[in-house]
């Protein structure tokens, strides 16, 4: 007889848009918390000196490849736990927990492997002055032997949501960011540990979050109980998971790529224009999590609607999380675009021209924001109708057909405006294709339901 989970009720019955607010306040909050820890990062770090913020800058795409990986699994593991749901295949609800905890573990533990033996590689192919290199294979380093924090959070985050119990990772992250902005400049000026203080701080908080999600789960707060004793029998479900969640790794993936070229192109312009771009790309992710908080509510409702073969409910989600994540991000770029000299100044080391570059560039990043939110909504409505390879050819394109030759090319015609120019550009085309891709599939889904 199969394990009995609680049925969420309210993913197939409550309002739509009460829904998704019910289900995104929590993970939007989430989202800010994750990418509040960099910004903190920066905002203590540069008052070192301007080589440890650029140190801390150039180890951000490995941290981006963790959140990555960690979000790939969860996500693959939370849109099918969604949809088990929906379709009330309990035990298999529970054995889908499973393969996501040792998918995982499997993770965590090539980026411990790479912390230990390939972070001083990553950094000797970027940079060869010494204060940059040492620290930043000082945080690295404590970053990625940490990471079990990161990966547990995420995995437990993610269970927790598609069950509907998203209320409880509100609290752990806010915990977990409070923690963050106390420890950072008790380990970073108070115990005298420098850039290393900033890894320090950041790894143990989430340590400390994913220890309370844990707490959470085996106090019950969730019904899914994870399995893992037939994990190795389901190869087919491991493939499910990687798969389903290979659109957010390709997000992820083609972001540190595209850092590692933008710090590149920058530093033709010098080290400064490097800490000048860090900012503006941190800055302008702070709001993209608010896009990402949001998506990641649309899908388990999404899925649970796809799996009890609702449509109707689906496409209202889907108009629904557009419309809300994009007016969201409209509002915030507004603010970003006005206040992007005094952002730049709180966050950067007291040097005009790293004020005025950094500035320029948050305002084109901010220029992207709203044509963002819709590429990652429609990625997560292919996502959670698992049609992965839609989802992927989106975010790939944007990234690297895009953007990335764009961050080659127009450099060469228009100096650092070419620089600046190439994000919201890019996303500006992603944004077309992305219109195309959504409208193609409502269509097809209206005439197959008319059938």
């Amino acid at each position: 007889m199969e394990t009995k989970l609680r049925t969420e009720n309210k993913m197939g019955t409550m309002p739509v848009g009460r829904l998704l607010a019910n289900m995104a306040l929590p993970m939007v909050i989430s989202m800010l918390v994750q990418a509040l820890y960099n910004v903190v990062d920066s905002v203590y770090v540069s008052r070192v000196s301007e080589n440890a913020l650029t140190a801390v800058s150039m180890a951000f795409p490995i941290q981006n490849l963790m959140i990555g990986f960690s979000t790939g699994v969860g996500v693959g593991m939370n849109s099918l736990l969604s949809k088990c749901l929906g379709s009330r295949e309990y035990d298999r609800g529970n054995l889908t927990a499973g393969n996501g905890l040792v998918l995982s573990g499997i993770c965590c533990l090539l980026f411990m492997l790479f912390g230990a033996f390939g972070a001083g590689v990553f950094f000797r192919v970027q940079t060869d002055i010494p204060e940059i290199l040492t620290g930043g294979v000082e945080y690295l380093q404590i970053c990625t032997l940490f990471s079990f924090g990161i990966f547990g959070e995420i995995l437990f985050e993610r269970l927790l949501q598609a069950t509907g119990r998203t209320l409880y990772t509100m609290i752990t992250q806010g915990v977990g960011a409070v923690l963050n902005i106390v420890l950072d400049p008790l380990f970073i000026y108070t115990l005298g540990m420098g850039i290393r203080g900033a890894g320090a701080a950041t790894a143990l908080s989430q340590v400390m979050v994913w220890a309370a999600l844990l707490w959470f789960y085996v106090r019950g707060k969730t019904s899914v109980r994870i399995s893992v004793r037939q994990v190795a029998r389901t190869p087919r479900m491991v493939k499910l998971i990687f798969t389903t969640g290979f659109p957010s790794l390709c997000r992820h993936c083609g972001n540190a790529l595209a850092t590692i070229v933008l710090n590149r192109a920058a530093g033709g312009f010098g080290d400064a224009a490097i800490a000048a771009f860090s900012i503006a790309s941190r800055v302008s992710g702070l709001a993209l999590s608010v896009s990402i908080g949001f998506v990641q509510g649309l899908q388990p409702v999404a899925g649970y609607a796809h799996g009890s073969k609702d449509h109707a409910r689906l496409k209202s989600a889907f108009r629904f999380c557009c419309a809300a994540s994009m007016s969201a991000l409209t509002a915030l770029a507004v603010i970003i675009a006005a206040a992007a000299p005094w952002i730049v100044r709180m966050l950067s080391p007291s040097d005009g021209g790293l004020v005025e570059t950094g500035a320029a560039g948050l305002r084109a990043a901010s220029i992207a924001l709203p044509f963002t939110t819709f590429i990652n909504c429609t990625g997560t409505l292919f996502q959670a109708i698992r049609e992965s390879a839609r989802s992927s050819a989106l975010v790939l394109g944007k990234q690297v057909c895009i953007y990335i030759p764009l961050l080659l090319a127009l450099p060469r015609a228009w100096s650092m405006n070419g620089l600046m120019a190439a994000m919201p550009l890019a996303d500006a085309l992603g944004f077309l294709a992305a219109l195309w891709m959504a409208r193609s599939y409502f269509r097809r889904a209206q005439h197959a339901a008319a059938l």
